[in-house]
């Protein structure tokens, strides 16, 4: 046994969740099922080779890889032993992932097998020398897991053992301007996050299972995974979501705990759930957005609880807001966000002030946050990290108001991040790469209200001569513009002329009204 002094990290939360959870399994996948003793063993094998790979003390191991109980494994490797994990975007282009990877100055990429060309076009991008692990068959990387683990012996975490505030995680988030925002989490703030996540899903225990099928690459993936390892929870990944596969792995495996953002809900909801036991559920939880009354009352038919959460990448669970399902139906309170979790605070201030401009009750201004998992900043930007965080307070760019007993309501955004499906999107970035083509003279980019994926993605254009043909437009923006597929417009709107205010500037909610 590792006897860690204390828990005051990730790291030391790792091993004695792995270690007391033993032969049980904590790791599960449709084909892989990972015990907590052999998750521990596996992880402290994968970060001593990481070393002889030349990956030290806080160097940054990048993973391009879809949810699997291998990828679990190898990402807690990095926190456990001192180093920086930090998730990519599978389905971006590998110019994009080439630039991240060069701006993370990552030391080893690990990525899924079939991902094998993907991860050596993107190293090609970043002009680095970054060595590589494949999950599975060895293909073009340098080393396989397997062989890694099987040629390495366990890392001494003891004597490299990481301190509260060294950097653990980084977590990639939509930029205004289309360049990732790299959000820092330490050691000590995912360990808030694991113990505030007791609060916000319930009372977490080994006899739990969690579900997750939301994509690493996305905030949810440790908020989630990290108070499930807190419990000593099973935690189950898929690598992809289809509905009637939620459905039959929480029969499968007697799921407890099941989080989805509203997009994912409302296609569960098209399915026949009386064909699946469904009996072990007892929270469902909404991220993204609040569920509307007909979401709710859907959910219920499913689950008996019901958790809405209110949180972001530089917020974590210890900095997030919740809504029960007291709140919501005894209170009345549907479409809140709800109020601040445990060691958590929020308040509303003047978006053209600072920090100090609090605003009265009832009005509306922007959402900061306050809690013990706040990040230590943005990597990388500093000027921006002191903008947006001030002595414990994150200001989140959404707009809202608290109402007279307490609650949040979000309306919106500051900016112009536009939530679709639950991936945030930046409207700058799909403008960028639509002015790249010839017969588009100026082009807008909003989010429209869509009752599937929360917000549409749509683009309005005045054009240069005559209008571009739409499936052209689309090959461009994926080919020449190397926009990703899922950043690409649902629909286009050819205007003689975009509307502007006072100020001559653009004026986005005139096209919203359109």
């Amino acid at each position: 046994m590792i006897r860690t002094p204390s828990c005051e990290t990730a790291s030391d939360l790792y091993i004695r969740s792995c270690q007391w959870l033993g032969r049980e399994p904590l790791f599960v996948d449709a084909a892989e099922r990972i015990s907590g003793a052999q998750a521990l063993g596996q992880s402290l094998r994968f970060a001593q080779g990481l070393t002889a790979m030349g990956a030290g003390a806080q160097s940054v191991v990048a993973f391009l890889c879809r949810c699997s109980a291998r990828h679990a494994v190898a990402w807690f490797a990095g926190p456990l032993s001192g180093r920086i994990s930090c998730n990519l975007h599978v389905r971006e282009t590998p110019q994009r992932l080439g630039e991240a990877l060069a701006w993370l100055e990552a030391a080893v990429l690990v990525h899924d097998a079939d991902l094998d060309a993907l991860a050596e076009a993107a190293i090609a991008a970043s002009g680095c020398a970054i060595s590589r692990v494949s999950l599975g068959a060895r293909g073009g990387a340098d080393v396989s897991f397997a062989e890694l683990v099987e040629a390495s012996d366990a890392f001494d975490v003891l004597a490299h053992r990481p301190s509260p505030d060294a950097l653990g995680a980084i977590i990639l988030s939509s930029g205004t301007t289309g360049r990732p925002k790299g959000v820092m989490h330490t050691q000590r703030t995912l360990l808030e996050n694991a113990k505030a996540g007791q609060h916000g899903f319930g009372c977490l225990t080994p006899h739990d299972a969690v579900l997750i099928l939301m994509q690493p690459s996305f905030a949810a993936w440790p908020i989630f995974a990290l108070p499930a390892l807190g419990g000593k929870a099973k935690i189950c990944f898929r690598d992809e979501f289809k509905p009637a596969a939620f459905l039959a792995a929480i029969e499968q495996e007697r799921i407890t705990i099941a989080p989805l953002v509203p997009t994912m809900w409302r296609m569960v909801f098209a399915e026949d759930a009386s064909r699946y036991d469904l009996s072990s559920l007892k929270l469902a939880v909404v991220g993204g957005e609040p569920p509307s009354a007909s979401d709710l009352a859907r959910m219920r038919a499913i689950c008996p609880g019901v958790a809405c959460t209110y949180v972001a990448s530089e917020s974590f669970m210890a900095g997030s807001v919740v809504a029960f399902t007291d709140d919501l139906v005894r209170r009345g309170k549907v479409g809140a966000a709800g109020r601040p979790a445990v060691g958590a605070d929020v308040k509303i201030i003047d978006p053209a002030g600072g920090f100090a401009d609090e605003v009265a009750i009832g009005e509306i201004g922007e959402i900061a946050v306050s809690g013990p998992s706040l990040a230590a900043g943005y990597w990388k930007d500093a000027e921006l990290t002191r903008k947006r965080f001030d002595n414990g307070w994150w200001r989140s760019g959404d707009l809202g108001r608290l109402d007279a007993d307490g609650y949040l309501w979000v309306l919106g955004r500051t900016d112009n991040v536009i939530n679709t499906g639950g991936i945030k999107v930046s409207a700058e970035e799909i403008e960028l790469a639509l002015m790249k083509h010839p017969q588009i003279a100026q082009c807008a980019v909003i989010g429209r209200p869509d009752e599937r994926f929360g917000q549409r993605i749509e683009a309005f254009i005045v054009a240069r001569g005559a209008p571009p043909d739409v499936e052209e437009l689309g090959s461009f923006l994926r080919e020449k513009a190397e926009l990703a597929a899922f950043k690409a417009p649902k629909a286009f709107h050819v205007v003689d002329a975009l509307p502007t205010g006072p100020t001559g500037k653009l004026y986005r909610r005139a096209l919203l009204e359109t």
